[in-house]
């Protein structure tokens, strides 16, 4: 009689066995050499059929060596993270982190393994909602820095698309971590953008000229003045300035700038061809009775405070997915008001998009004075103007009815011509009542007013 032995209670799984040849140089017959001259072993058999690519590499007639393959742009740590996941199909060994995910991701590209490309996008979304500003600012820089300006691929889609959202405010051009290439290859890619983008074209200008002067710098502190349109220097530090800046030039619309700040701030300066400024002045005379956007793609902002938890904990007012939502403790009693990041200015056609995602009482929607004070519409301190969910447009003074009533799941546009001083309001793009008024200032922010558990957000596209 056969006496059947007892397996094992601890099971050992493929996935462990794989993971142990790893370290087992019995196996070893191929060696990679990485940028960082590191030079790491593995099986010809495992990682030739997990990729085609190195099954190209290793099964090369034409190459006289085929036991060693050299990688000038992929370094030692991005060959670990990759010969785990050919191996094991996972990694434990080596994480991924915000400071290898761009070199990573390279290798998951040139090796073309797309379920690890994957996990590497998804890994960037989250570290992006959960760090600040200046993280999708560095990874964007590094991933031109790593491809090229001539690259496009989901991982260079998502930090243009995320980036494009955040302001580029020109005061902090000289410290963020936007590189010049970075900053150039944004510019192109939503030059004629129809998605959400947050930076007015003059302030891109700005911010452009202010930034391209960190060559100036070489490492150090600048000891210079550092305004936009300040090119009082040297003839040699001019053309230093200008070899950062006129690549730049190409992808700033003019065609969106006001004609006065043409005229008094940017052509003065003789940085662009004089066939582009002739250009600008030709369209805008052309189109004199149109009202042209001053921004690409469509206006978003965030709200203030939404970087500051103590604000918004003292405030009852709660900002989420990365500044954009809203939201109002349940116990918030009375109205609260907050204003967006971005001020209303210039001239133009301004329009942008709350969605409203849970109304439990009246929410106000609408623009206000760049000093105003106030918890909601028509009480003292408020000057501006506001749809309200009841369908009554209000003021500081007065209220008046425009069947114009929104609800949960309604999209409410709030549509600002600066050159007229009108003020429109639109719900699911339909749009109730013109405020006719010529009473709000050259500068405005957007608002809202809400309470008890209501919510809303700034819609994205």
């Amino acid at each position: 009689m056969t006496t059947l032995t007892q397996p094992s209670l601890k099971r050992k799984s493929l996935q462990d066995d794989l993971s142990r040849l790893l370290d087992d140089e019995r196996f070893f017959d191929i060696s990679l050499k990485c940028s960082d001259n590191v030079v790491l072993r593995a099986c010809k058999n495992i990682i030739s059929t997990r990729s085609e690519v190195l099954n190209d590499y290793i099964f090369n007639k034409q190459k006289k060596n085929n036991n060693q393959i050299e990688f000038d742009k992929i370094n030692s740590t991005a060959m670990r993270f990759i010969l785990e996941y050919l191996y094991t199909d996972k990694n434990e060994r080596e994480e991924l982190s915000v400071d290898n995910v761009v070199e990573i991701y390279y290798s998951a590209t040139y090796f073309e393994i797309g379920d690890l490309q994957y996990e590497i996008i998804e890994f960037t979304k989250r570290s992006l909602e959960d760090g600040d500003e200046d993280l999708g600012k560095k990874l964007l820089s590094e991933c031109i820095e790593k491809f090229s300006l001539k690259t496009d691929n989901d991982m260079i889609q998502l930090l243009v698309d995320w980036v494009a959202k955040i302001q580029l405010v020109p005061s902090e051009a000289e410290k963020d971590s936007l590189s010049l290439l970075g900053l150039e290859y944004l510019l192109a890619k939503t030059y004629d953008t129809e998605r959400s983008f947050a930076t007015y074209e003059l302030e891109i200008f700005e911010y452009s000229s202010i930034k391209s002067k960190q060559i100036l710098s070489e490492g150090k502190k600048l000891d210079l003045k550092m305004g936009a349109y300040d090119f009082n220097y040297e003839s040699s530090k001019i053309q230093k300035i200008l070899t950062g800046l006129a690549p730049l030039l190409n992808f700033i619309d003019l065609n969106r700038i006001n004609h006065e700040d043409i005229v008094k701030k940017i052509e003065p300066l003789n940085i662009f061809p004089p066939e582009i400024i002739t250009n600008a002045y030709r369209y805008k005379l052309e189109r004199i009775h149109e009202v042209s956007q001053p921004i690409r793609g469509c206006l978003i902002f965030k709200w203030k405070n939404f970087d500051n938890e103590i604000w918004q904990f003292e405030n009852k007012l709660y900002i989420t997915k990365n500044g954009f939502t809203l939201e109002a403790d349940p116990s918030l009693k009375s109205h609260k008001s907050i204003m967006g990041n971005i001020i209303i200015k210039g001239k133009g056609y301004h329009k942008w998009d709350i969605l409203i995602e849970n109304l439990t009482d009246l929410i106000y929607i609408g623009i206000c004075e760049t000093n105003s004070q106030f918890n909601k519409p028509y009480t003292k301190g408020f000057r501006g103007w506001a749809l309200c969910s009841d369908g009554y447009v209000y003021n500081e003074k007065t209220c008046k009815w425009n069947n114009a009533k929104f609800k949960e799941n309604d999209l409410v546009s709030v549509i600002v011509n600066m050159n007229t001083k009108h003020c429109y309001f639109a719900v699911n793009g339909i749009i109730h009542y013109d405020v006719i008024s010529n009473s709000f200032p050259d500068q405005v922010y957007p608002f809202v007013s809400l309470k008890k558990g209501s919510k809303l957000r700034v819609q994205s596209y």
